[in-house]
């Protein structure tokens, strides 16, 4: 292999993985409450998805709707939640958004909810505004 085909290998794979990396950065982030459903946190504005956002969604006719709580600043007060609850499944709650300064760590927990109770087991997203 010459020095220009390695030189286009590299370029095209670096031009390749920026790409992905761009995607993969606007893209929310999930975190599954597994045989549930799943909490998600948006980031950036993606389209009609408003950024600094999370929601719920509820994959099982359980009886039970999942809880989004999102906690600004990892100091363990909820600053916002998003829940399923009083909707049947499958569902997915509106997004729930408001603008947190950037770089600021967040924190979101996903839960069952039934009564306005959660209960365990607890799915946890830790990221960024």
């Amino acid at each position: 292999m010459n020095k220009v085909t390695r030189a286009l290998i590299t370029v095209g794979g670096a031009v390749g993985l920026v790409f992905t990396m761009h995607g993969s950065a606007w893209a929310a982030q999930t975190a599954p409450l597994h045989g549930a459903g799943y909490g998600q946190w948006q980031m950036n504005p993606d389209g009609s998805i408003p950024g600094d956002s999370i929601r719920a969604c509820d994959d099982v006719a359980d009886g039970f709707g999942i809880q989004v709580q999102l906690d600004i600043g990892q100091d363990y007060v909820i600053d916002r939640i998003a829940t399923t609850e009083g909707h049947g499944s499958p569902y997915c709650s509106p997004w729930k958004s408001g603008n947190i300064k950037e770089g600021t760590p967040i924190t979101i927990w996903v839960w069952k909810v039934k009564g306005g109770k959660t209960s365990p087991p607890a799915a946890f997203l830790n990221s960024h505004a």
